[in-house]
């Protein structure tokens, strides 16, 4: 039996296109968790001299500057790794 497709959410490639324009150099992957729920992976170096709640706080600004509030209670998490963050290849 064929899978069946289900368009992503508008506010999913609205959001990843935000942060990747104003986090430069950012990697960031959107990840569907159920529905139109949805999660967002964002790599970037400049994390690295942050801590955690300074990083959050950065990524929900720019989540409250892009989106509605009901595209933002599809947000189930953003999820902010620095490359120290990443697992090495030794």
């Amino acid at each position: 039996m064929a899978e069946k497709l289900v368009a992503e959410p508008a506010f999913v490639a609205r959001l990843s296109d935000a942060l990747r324009s104003q986090l430069p150099g950012s990697e960031v992957t959107p990840e569907q968790i159920r529905a139109e729920r949805y999660r967002f992976v964002v790599v970037w170096d400049k994390f690295d001299a942050m801590g955690h709640p300074e990083r959050q706080r950065l990524v929900w600004n720019i989540v409250s500057r892009e989106l509605n509030r009901e595209d933002i209670q599809n947000v189930g998490m953003i999820l902010t790794l620095g490359l120290e963050d990443l697992p090495s290849d030794e």
